[in-house]
């Protein structure tokens, strides 16, 4: 893997047009856009007012990769809208993401994350469970199309 090719960067306002260019393509290859899709790409501040994170990875001006956490309260925060572009998957990038955010939920004092995603995001599903999360019983109502809920302790 090519070392030090991009870095993970805090989101800043400037970039808000590439929270969409990141994750419709995705969304829409599986068919899985839905409202709260746009609702969260579109208002990022929400995320960010609620002590919230964007994560961003990065090469030079071009940003190619995303993470958003939200505080859930009790010491619990929600990983979502995990993507990267196709031409810089499989290359570390995904998993700089998420080292970079289980980093950051610890600093914020978390205790547990929690997401939920669908059984066709196959390199998503493999970043998650090499990372710890395991399968729990499919309870979150934001997204009718996710079908796996998991979790991991922090």
């Amino acid at each position: 893997m090519e070392k030090n090719f991009f870095e993970i960067i805090d989101y800043e306002d400037r970039y808000k047009p590439e929270l969409l260019a990141l994750s419709l393509p995705w969304l829409e290859e599986y068919n899985l856009v839905e409202p709260a899709d746009f609702e969260q790409l579109e208002h990022p501040e929400r995320i960010l007012e609620k002590d919230g994170h964007i994560l961003l990875a990065r090469v030079g001006e071009e940003i190619i990769g995303m993470m958003m956490i939200e505080p859930m309260g009790d010491g619990v925060c929600e990983f979502f809208k995990f993507a990267v572009k196709d031409s810089w998957r499989n290359r570390g990038v995904g998993r700089a993401l998420m080292n970079t955010s289980l980093e950051l939920a610890r600093a914020m004092g978390q205790r547990k994350v929690v997401l939920t995603s669908h059984h066709d995001l196959k390199a998503a599903l493999h970043v998650y469970e090499s990372s710890g999360f395991v399968h729990q019983k499919h309870d979150h109502v934001a997204f009718e199309l996710s079908d796996i809920c998991m979790q991991r302790d922090l």
